[in-house]
Formats: C-alpha cells, sequence, structure tokens
C-alpha cells in the first residue's frame, strides 16, 4: 500500500498524522510526505514601498529579513528531511512562499504531478475548515488534484494515476473547527515515534516556548491525549473522510487500530458502496 499525507508547512504531517503513518509503516506500507510551501516566513511589498524599493537611493543589498528567511527556508527543510528519516518516508517539498498558498492553475498542476510522483492509494490532507489560510488551500489542492492525477489529458511530468485515491482530512491543532471526526486510530504504541518527529523541528519549538511556554511536543502529546480519551486510548489521531467525489469511509483506512468510528449518515453509506467503482471510472 502506497501512502500520502500532505501538509502546508514542515511540522503538518507529524502534528496530525505521523502516529498512524507510523502504524502503516509498521504494516510495510511505502509512505511519503509532501511539505507545499517553505514554512520560513515571505518578505512582499506592496503599494509606495514596492515602487520604493525600485529607487536608486535604496541599497541592492537584501535586506536583514530577507536574509534572515531565506536562511531559515533551509533550516526547515534540514528539520523536515530529518523528521521524515525517523519514519523512512520519502519527502516531497515544493517550497512555495509560506503564508501565500493559493488553489491557482500553475499550483494545481504542481500538486497534481506531486500525486502523479508520490502515486498513493490513500491520501492525508489537511481539513477544510482549518484555522489557518495556507492548510484551507492545501485541502482545496488536494481535493482537486486526487481526481484531476487521473486524466490523462491533462499533461505533467508524471503518468496519469489509474485511479481515484482515498481521502481523509487530518484533525486540526486541538481540534478547532473540525467538527465530530469519522474515525479515530490508536497510537498508543507510535506515540514515542510521533514525538521524535516532531522534536525534529528544532526551531518551531523554540519559537513556540518563547511564545507560549511550551513546544509542540507537549501540544501534540496533549491533543493525541483529547483525543485517544474520546476514543478509550491513551493517545489517537482522529481523522474524517473526504465528502467529494468519490467519497471515502472508515474501510479506506485498511488499518487494524481503528479505535472508535461514527456512524455513517444513511446517504454517505449508500456512496460508500459504490466508491471503488467510481474510483476506477471517474463517473
Amino acid at each position: 500500500m502506497r501512502i500520502l499525507a500532505l501538509g502546508a508547512h514542515p511540522d503538518d504531517v507529524e502534528l496530525l498524522c505521523a502516529g498512524t503513518l507510523a502504524r502503516y509503516r509498521a504494516r510495510g506500507a511505502h509512505v511519503s510526505i509532501a511539505i507545499l510551501t517553505n514554512g520560513a516566513p515571505t518578505t512582499h511589498t506592496t503599494g509606495s514601498a514596492a515602487r520604493t524599493s525600485g529607487s536608486a537611493t535604496r541599497s541592492a543589498r537584501p535586506s536583514t529579513r530577507t536574509t534572515r528567511s531565506a536562511a531559515m527556508v533551509g533550516v526547515r527543510a534540514r528539520e523536515a528531511r530529518e523528521a521524515a528519516s525517523l519514519l523512512g518516508a520519502d519527502p516531497i517539498m515544493l517550497g512555495l512562499p509560506d503564508g501565500f498558498l493559493y488553489d491557482t492553475p500553475e499550483t494545481r498542476l504542481l500538486v497534481v504531478d506531486l500525486l502523479r510522483r508520490a502515486r498513493p492509494d490513500l491520501l492525508f490532507a489537511h481539513h477544510p475548515e482549518d484555522y489557518h489560510p495556507d492548510h484551507r488551500a492545501a485541502s482545496a489542492l488536494a481535493s482537486a488534484a486526487r481526481l484531476l492525477a487521473r486524466e490523462p489529458g491533462i499533461e505533467t511530468d508524471h503518468p496519469a494515476l489509474g485511479a481515484v485515491p482515498g481521502m481523509f482530512h487530518m484533525d486540526t491543532l486541538t481540534g478547532a473547527n473540525a467538527g465530530t471526526p469519522d474515525l479515530w486510530v490508536d497510537i498508543t504504541d507510535t506515540m514515542p515515534t510521533k514525538e521524535a518527529m516532531v522534536s525534529c523541528h528544532q526551531s518551531q519549538n523554540d519559537r513556540r516556548r518563547r511564545r507560549a511556554g511550551r513546544d509542540f511536543v507537549d501540544l501534540a502529546r496533549r491533543q493525541s491525549a483529547l483525543r485517544g480519551g474520546e476514543a478509550g486510548v491513551a493517545h489517537a489521531e482522529a481523522f474524517t473522510g473526504t465528502r467529494a467525489h468519490p467519497p471515502t469511509t472508515a474501510a479506506d483506512l485498511e488499518l487494524p487500530w481503528i479505535a472508535r468510528t461514527m456512524p455513517a449518515p444513511d446517504d454517505a453509506a449508500r456512496a460508500g458502496e459504490t466508491t471503488d467503482e467510481h474510483r476506477r471510472a471517474g463517473a
């Protein structure tokens, strides 16, 4: 089985589904982690500031902020590769500007080709109602690309997929705006791997300690314990099956560690009966 987890920033996947990915790796699945943005603050100018920047009176040297941003791109890429290596996962980094991710024709084609490169049977992506605009854009891009990647008439560097992959939306940080998940995966046994992967993102952990007094490892522990409590286990990660055509149900997860599932509405259950046929035919 081939799994692709698609996040907007370095550390998103680690925070929201690393325990589940570790479950898949233990079963011999091939796992790829895609990161759409470079995860570094981006310098932009508008209006008079942009016009002034072209003045001969301004220095042509990069600003200190721009230099630091460029350095942070390298730091975050290194941290992401280190985290992926702990899982034995293939990292794929598009390097788009942090904070300015949009579902444009150009970016959509990049994500289509990303899916064709990774060739997943199952895709994990951000929740469509996530708090962060980059996360919401990444969710929309993943939802569109999973359908378009199957279309041979859309040409990219890699060949079209033979079927539409299933897709689950990841949780949001603290569960904000996520509603009630469809299912919870018991990650108690893989929680150490998740914590180690989150720890690799030292730059972000240091930043959060300065700002909030706690790092992202602590946040990951508290969130997984919260979701675990809902499912009756020590630690869990929560997911929502996509409602977009073709829909995804709990059966598509193909994991024996599902701690809890929510009953599907009648219409979703009926739609799930024809999911495999729709993916093959693109109906």
